[in-house]
């Protein structure tokens, strides 16, 4: 059963393509290991398009595949900001954060919706001691993701015309339902291409999994559950050693729930541990949002009580993933600064074997909604 089946569908399948589109965009400049969470982006980028009007908050809307209805925002974003907590079985949490400029008032109904669909605190600083806020926003960030995401922040990002930023925080922490073990963990070669192999730590596991062979996609895809059963790792394996690209270019529909059957697998795969920051404003723009950083076009007249014009003058990311024998750690934060615009028992059949020992894709759900999507091309560790 899908744990956000409260969330509506079409909320999820806007996310669903946000995530293809985002990842897609920032894939094609970064040629290397690459993870993202789009869900981060989409709660930060969508807490701010509250204070958002006119054609700035439409572009925001499309582009982030919201919900076309402030109701339907609010319930959907409000259900899946109360799903984003810890359990007994894995610790996951979201956190936001605004930072207001001090002697600045933010809007009384912009700051009731921030609270009441994104909980998300209310902090006055003063963006001129740089440093300073800097320091305050970057230990916050770290507290909310277990010191995985540090500096998210440098001071030469304020100026004199900063006003705002708004933070999301996400971690997760969780254990395999079956854990690999350490003992049987030991160097195998993973092929970079055709030609180049080196030497990685990889863990092996026998065990029953979802497990799929898609013709179409021409590649493996199986689920590895962590404890509870509500999150899981996907790995997506190209058949062929240089066929990640083709999947990617697929990826809307890989990230589909997919019809698996529950099959015994031989699993070998990388030890890996990683981290992406990006720049967010190109991607972004090439999805469509322009207005938001354009000082002459932009409306965020909903942030604010003070009459000035802002506008989104960065959008930031940094995200950790650390994948072990026991589990994975992942942690994720986005920015985003608004400035002053101016202008089963018995018979064990044969297990299927897969080898993970070339690039390939992996996808942590929560359900059916991405928390982190990434790609592998070299094992670091």
């Amino acid at each position: 059963m899908d744990v956000l089946e409260d969330v509506s569908r079409k909320f999820l399948e806007g996310n669903l393509k946000l995530s293809a589109s985002l990842y897609q965009k920032l894939s094609a400049i970064n040629s290397d290991n690459l993870v993202l969470s789009p869900v981060s982006v989409q709660l930060v980028l969508a807490l701010i398009q509250l204070g958002a009007r006119g054609k700035t908050a439409a572009e925001l809307q499309e582009a982030l595949h919201l919900p076309n209805s402030p109701d339907k925002l609010k319930e959907s974003f409000k259900v899946l900001s109360s799903k984003l907590k810890s359990n007994q079985d894995y610790c996951l949490n979201a956190a936001n954060k605004i930072y207001l400029k001090n002697k600045y008032v933010i809007d009384p109904d912009f700051f009731k919706l921030s609270r009441e669909i994104f909980d998300a605190g209310l902090e006055n600083l003063d963006f001129e001691e740089k440093v300073h806020a800097a320091n305050v926003i970057n230990k916050w960030v770290e507290s909310k993701t277990n010191e995985k995401i540090k500096n998210l922040i440098d001071p030469e990002i304020f100026d004199e015309c900063t006003r705002m930023v708004l933070v999301n925080a996400l971690y997760f922490e969780g254990t395999w339902a079956l854990p690999f073990e350490a003992q049987s963990t030991y160097k195998r070669y993973f092929f970079k291409s055709d030609n180049e192999e080196i030497l990685v730590d990889t863990m092996h596991q026998v065990g029953y999994l979802n497990y799929k062979h898609d013709m179409e996609l021409d590649a493996r895809m199986l689920e590895l559950p962590y404890k509870g059963n509500d999150i899981t790792f996907t790995i997506v394996l190209p058949n062929q050693i240089k066929g990640l690209r083709a999947i990617e270019s697929k990826l809307e529909q890989v990230l589909q729930p997919q019809q698996y059957s529950y099959q015994r697998v031989r699993l070998s795969m990388p030890k890996f541990k990683m981290q992406s920051s990006f720049k967010l404003i190109p991607p972004l723009k090439q999805l469509g949002v322009e207005d938001a950083f354009n000082p002459e076009e932009s409306d965020f007249s909903g942030l604010l009580v003070n009459d000035e014009r802002l506008m989104i003058t960065d959008v930031i990311q940094k995200v950790f993933i650390n994948v072990t024998e026991s589990g994975t750690e992942a942690a994720a934060a986005t920015a985003v600064v608004a400035s002053y615009a101016v202008t089963s028992v018995g018979y064990e059949p044969q297990p299927i074997e897969v080898r993970v020992d070339h690039p390939f894709l992996y996808i942590i759900k929560f359900g059916n909604l991405p928390l982190f999507v990434g790609r592998l091309e070299i094992p670091t560790v």
